[in-house]
């Protein structure tokens, strides 16, 4: 089986009318680069927008979105919260429609205090809210992926365990994850489990390391995540996706690339049949 994925970066910061002069910054070697939404998210000038689709047929990058961390609330019980929520994350659909993107990245719905309080109701809506969002998001050609998240903070255990994202995924044909794999580590869940577990349903990466005690967005090999299982469980799926570096420092990054590249030339396992 051929495997080939490639890397991408994020955004250094949530203010559009920066995001052109960070991509003419960007080395050839990173074709993909994410738009990190501030909320809410402003009208970008249609010169703006013009600039993003020419770079991006230019440089032949590929753009993905990511919505803020826990402003989007699309499980919230009160309807008017729900509401703004989801013409939060069309208005990102629709930018990413507009400059070719392929992914939007989103959150789960923050618990309400006391933790646990009304969260079947919320998981009821934030399904619904989903399930929307996927409809409407297939007309625009754009895919939607549900990030793992951290445990022990604001966001239901079910999405830093996976048992709440994996019956999400099962239950919403045109919903795909994005593996945090700093995250996954943080829940002391094996990332190259996930990824097998996964499988097709796997649609992007955020990539970064820790030691197992907080999220600290380390550069690859600086913490304690498997790298070697991570590679080799791609690897057996045919993961074709995007590598995003969610850490700062170009040399950090391109460090980080070359290592994971190097590691994957070292790998050929058997490809196997995984996935939900």
């Amino acid at each position: 089986m051929s495997v080939s994925w490639r890397f991408a970066v994020k955004s250094l910061t949530n203010d559009p009318a920066r995001w052109v002069q960070e991509i003419r910054q960007l080395p050839p070697c990173f074709q993909g680069f994410t738009l990190d939404c501030p909320y809410p998210l402003p009208q970008v000038p249609a010169s703006t927008l013009s600039e993003l689709a020419a770079l991006r047929e230019a440089r032949d990058l590929t753009y993905f979105v990511h919505t803020p961390v826990g402003r989007i609330r699309l499980g919230d019980p009160e309807p008017s919260v729900r509401q703004t929520s989801l013409e939060e994350v069309k208005r990102a659909i629709w930018l990413a429609k507009q400059v070719g993107g392929r992914l939007i990245t989103v959150h789960p719905t923050p618990q309400l205090p006391p933790h646990g309080r009304q969260q079947a109701e919320m998981q009821q809506l934030e399904r619904a809210a989903l399930a929307e969002l996927c409809a409407y998001s297939a007309g625009h050609e754009v895919a939607v992926a549900l990030e793992n998240m951290q445990p022990h903070g604001p966001f239901p255990s079910g999405y830093s365990d996976f048992s709440d994202l994996f019956a999400l995924v099962k239950q919403i044909g045109q919903l795909g994850v994005t593996l945090d794999v700093g995250h996954a580590h943080l829940a002391s869940l094996s990332p190259s489990m996930l990824v097998q577990r996964l499988g097709r349903r796997l649609w992007h990466l955020h990539i970064h390391d820790n030691d197992g005690s907080a999220d600290l967005h380390l550069p690859v090999g600086w913490g304690t995540v498997d790298w070697a299982g991570l590679v080799s469980a791609l690897w057996e799926i045919g993961y074709h996706g995007f590598l995003e570096l969610e850490f700062q420092g170009r040399a950090a990054q391109l460090a980080s690339r070359r290592y994971l590249e190097t590691m994957k030339l070292k790998c050929n396992p058997t490809p196997k049949h995984y996935g939900i």
